[in-house]
């Protein structure tokens, strides 16, 4: 008998579970059929693109990064045959209104962790008395487990580790607040560790950054459907899933659609976005309904979103050659030029392409997006004056309000495991418990959980097991050091 598994959601989780079902025997055998079903007429969800139309310039909606940590991520991109279109750096420029430009760059010499202490002391915005409660607070990091971290506050831990406000300021707010989306007295320090260890620490080119070369939409989009629709896996795009309702009678269950017949399936997979999933299977998520309806979730229970904004700018001129910098004390956190998409298809009238990403609830959230464009430009200017003054062509500032979930201590204990106590239903999507805050890592992670989810709810089947890649290997003196 063939098994049918639809997969609500077409973003980076929903693609990584049909890749991974596409590989396995029991799908190449006949024996399963994955569809994935995508309210939107293109995949890639969050990792996606719009077009600017005065010229159909396809336009990231935020700038997304991977780091050399995201092994799972990383060889997704690699069986696609898409890694190509990401490029790899292995350093990074910070700036400072003060103190100007800083390259960090871990040694290539010294064992991990130590590679980083050259790379630290760089930076120049870092007094020594900084660089000495940064170093004594990383090493007390590796010694602590991530299991002791989970229900304290970044800032709780780092207060109580002797981290001035100024050390706060100048480098854990920058690093914690760009890589969870939130301030430091909101994260779990777990979460935080996360970051600091598996992203820096813990192994050589951990922190390598790659970029996307080519928008979103493409490597998300046409990029993963071709393959994947040659290997067998269905596309259902541009319906919105309106219902999922279990029917006892046949032990399936049938997808309601918008504008389209209905499916059934003998197994989904939900790989929306954490706020949309929880509206349909609040008691998957912890919540308890009020009023004795599904469809109303208690406010106090809810995962708190957090915000993040891209501004994207096309300016008269070419800032600088440095396709990203990390800002530090100014409004804007990253800036980004990339000089292939930056001259692809467009004439100087048009404009030189810039991004400005800023992460969470910030001092500009409620001004005019005038007034916000207005500011980050005269950041931009003061950080290279050698450019000259800009002129703003046109600009367009871009705000998704659930762009990630708040990786509070609340929410790291009460994240949901891919598989459920109902038949034949799975979770996907970076909210889901995979030890990753919420990053395309996490959600190529939660994709294969899900998919192996399905996989183990299956008939005895050779099949159960998927090949996943392992994390990046730690050389002896990190494993000695790192608990």
């Amino acid at each position: 008998m063939t098994s049918r598994v639809v997969i609500v959601g077409g973003g980076i989780a929903g693609l990584a579970a049909a890749e991974a079902l596409s590989r396995t025997g029991v799908f190449q055998r006949g024996e399963m059929q994955v569809v994935v079903a995508e309210s939107r007429r293109n995949t890639g969800g969050r990792a996606g693109s719009f077009v600017e139309p005065s010229t159909g310039q396809a336009v990231d909606y935020c700038q997304h990064v991977a780091m050399g940590c995201c092994t799972t991520l990383l060889d997704l991109l690699e069986r696609m045959k898409l890694l190509d279109r990401f490029q790899c750096y292995d350093e990074l420029t910070f700036y400072h209104p003060q103190h100007g430009f800083s390259r960090f760059r871990p040694s290539r010499w010294l064992p991990p962790p130590l590679h980083l202490s050259s790379a630290l002391s760089s930076l120049k915005h870092l007094t020594k008395k900084n660089q000495r409660e940064i170093r004594a607070a990383l090493w007390r990091l590796m010694r602590t487990s991530e299991f002791d971290l989970i229900d304290v506050t970044a800032l709780d831990w780092l207060r109580s580790n002797e981290q001035s406000e100024d050390t706060l300021e100048k480098f854990w707010d920058v690093i914690l607040v760009s890589a969870l989306g939130d301030v430091p007295e909101r994260v779990s320090m777990a979460a935080a560790r996360k970051v600091m260890i598996d992203g820096f620490a813990g192994a050589r080119h951990a922190s390598d950054v790659w970029v996307p070369r080519r928008p979103l939409s493409e490597i998300f989009g046409d990029g993963f459907r071709e393959p994947l629709a040659q290997r067998g896996v269905a596309f259902e795009l541009g319906h919105a899933i309106r219902e999922l309702n279990w029917d006892a009678e046949t032990n399936r269950w049938n997808v309601e659609r918008s504008g389209a017949d209905p499916q059934v399936a003998d197994h989904v997979i939900v790989a929306t976005p954490w706020h949309i999933s929880r509206r349909w299977f609040p008691q998957a998520w912890g919540d308890q309904p009020t009023d004795g309806r599904s469809d109303r979730i208690g406010p106090a229970t809810a995962f708190a979103s957090s915000p993040i904004t891209g501004l994207h700018l096309w300016l008269d001129r070419s800032l600088t050659s440095k396709p990203h910098v990390v800002m530090v004390g100014t409004l804007a956190q990253w800036f980004f030029q990339d000089p292939i998409k930056t001259t692809e298809n467009m004439s100087p009238a048009e404009g030189v392409y810039h991004q400005v990403v800023i992460s969470g609830r910030h001092a500009g959230s409620d001004w005019p997006k005038d007034k916000l464009v207005s500011e980050v430009v005269r950041e931009l200017s003061e950080a290279f004056p050698e450019a000259g003054t800009p002129k703003v062509l046109k600009s367009r500032v871009v705000t998704d309000p659930h762009a990630v979930f708040s990786v509070s201590p609340e929410t790291q204990v009460r994240r949901p495991a891919s598989k459920t106590s109902r038949p034949g239903l799975h979770l996907a999507g970076d909210a889901v418990a995979t030890g990753w805050p919420a990053t395309m890592e996490g959600a190529a992670i939660s994709g294969q959980m899900a998919a192996k989810s399905v996989l183990g709810s299956l008939v005895a089947t050779e099949d159960q097991e998927l090949s996943v890649p392992s994390e990046l290997k730690r050389g002896w003196l990190a494993r000695r050091l790192i608990r």
